[in-house]
């Protein structure tokens, strides 16, 4: 009788292995079409937003005149420009910095230049 335990119990080990395969490609497959036809519509990022605005604004202009849209587009980066600068310029106070915010800063600065424009 001893003898006919360790095949019983090996058949029904790769019984379950071949199961438990089995229902793990089932599920990568249920996952994969999941991801193939439910797709989420891309967000707006702040940037398309006010684009958008200012196409919306210059929508009633003709188009001939091109050289506004030229200087729209140069009046808000700049704008933008300056309200960034401002920002960063107030998150240094007048005082003494503690070394929270000193790390912080160095931490910010050694970003690379495209990183720190972006936001």
């Amino acid at each position: 009788m001893d003898s006919n335990i360790l095949p019983f119990a090996l058949s029904i080990s790769g019984i379950g292995i071949v199961v438990l395969l089995l229902v793990l490609a089932l599920l990568a497959g249920v996952v994969a079409l999941m991801t193939k036809y439910i797709v989420d519509k891309p967000e707006k990022e702040d940037n398309e937003e006010e684009i958008e605005e200012v196409q919306e604004t210059t929508a009633s202009v003709p188009e001939k005149n091109t050289g506004l849209k030229k200087i729209a587009v140069i009046a808000l980066a700049l704008a933008r420009a300056q309200a960034e600068t401002i920002t960063t310029q107030s998150l240094a106070p007048a005082g003494e910095l503690n070394s929270w915010r000193q790390f912080n800063l160095q931490k910010r600065l050694a970003k690379s230049s495209t990183i720190r424009r972006s936001r």
